[in-house]
This record gives structure tokens, C-alpha cells and sequence, in this order.
């Protein structure tokens, strides 16, 4: 894994330059394949924003990659938003991501995920949230808990910003079972 994440920190370097160096509307991209695996990159830079990312992979053993990107709309919107994830055969993997958004009109939306996955014990964790306001004022979202296990099932917790919490229980075999959980005064 060592030398995966050698590999996706070297096209990291090579894409940041490539961004510090790119002019507007302009894109490159480079790629590199071997016997054991591959590694690339791209930067793209425009009128309305710009974006890079990377990836390597070890043939048959594990990769990691990101992407981010900014932009900014002619009528006043914008976006920023990042993932990154990686693996390893028989260790696991993991990914996480972001956004950030502002509508011209005042609205707003923002979001987040991670996922964590164990191989060698079969558990797993997942969280996730939006939060989106509207120009009025109106708040509308959820946060997330989510537990698994590999041929067991699941528990999540979800928490809404308007529409009550509850609990889903989702075993595998049998219906989702889904628990309101009680508002706290």
C-alpha cells in the first residue's frame, strides 16, 4: 500500500503544478501504466471554474484517488466540493467527501459522507449529512449514523431537521424495521 500511496502523493505533486501552471480554459492530464500499476492525474482550468484529481492503483492489491474542484456560475452561484478514497485487498478502504454550494438567489446547500470499511472483520461505518436553506430562510436536511457488518445487516440513525429522528434496523432476510425515536423537550 506503501507504494500506491507513493505513487497517488507523486500525482498529486504533478497535478498541483500542472494547476499552478495552467492558463484559463486549458486542460492536461497525464497517465502512467506498468506492470504492477498505473498512476495519473488531471487539472482542468476554465471560464467558470476550476477542478483536479489522481488516482494510482497496484495491480491486484489496493489504490487511492481524489478529485476537487471550484467554480463559480455567471450569475453569482458557486460550488466547492473534494472526495478521496482508498483500498487495500483484504485490509479494507475508506472514502470521504464534501461540498459546499450558494445558489445567486441566497439559497445554500452543503453535504458531507465517510465511509470506513474493515475487511479483515466485516464491520463497517457510514455518515452522511445535507443542510440546504432556502433565499426564505427555510432549513431542510439530515445527519446520518450507519453501522454494518458483511452478511448480517445494518443499524442507522438518522437525525432530520424537520421531520423527526428515528432509527432503521435492516437485517438481512427481513423487512427494514424503521423507530421513531421520541423529541427530547
Amino acid at each position: 500500500m506503501n507504494a500506491v500511496f507513493k505513487a497517488a502523493s507523486m500525482a498529486m505533486v504533478v497535478v498541483a503544478l500542472t494547476v499552478a501552471t495552467t492558463n484559463d480554459a486549458e486542460a492536461r492530464r497525464g497517465f502512467a501504466r506498468g506492470a504492477n500499476g498505473a498512476v495519473g492525474g488531471y487539472a482542468r482550468q476554465g471560464q467558470y471554474g476550476s477542478s483536479a484529481g489522481g488516482r494510482a492503483v497496484r495491480y491486484g492489491s489496493g489504490a487511492a484517488g481524489f478529485r476537487a474542484g471550484s467554480f463559480a456560475g455567471p450569475n453569482g452561484g458557486t460550488f466547492q466540493g473534494a472526495n478521496a478514497g482508498a483500498f487495500k485487498k483484504g485490509v479494507g478502504g475508506a472514502r470521504a467527501s464534501q461540498f459546499t454550494s450558494q445558489g445567486p438567489n441566497g439559497g445554500s446547500a452543503s453535504g458531507y459522507s465517510n465511509n470506513v470499511y474493515n475487511a479483515q472483520t466485516g464491520t463497517g461505518t457510514r455518515n452522511s449529512g445535507k443542510d440546504f436553506n432556502t433565499a426564505s430562510g427555510q432549513s431542510y436536511g439530515y445527519d446520518g449514523s450507519t453501522s454494518y457488518t458483511k452478511g448480517s445487516g445494518a443499524t442507522s440513525t438518522i437525525d432530520t431537521q424537520n421531520k423527526g429522528d428515528y432509527t432503521v434496523d435492516w437485517q438481512k432476510g427481513a423487512k427494514p424495521v424503521v423507530t421513531p425515536v421520541p423529541a427530547t423537550p
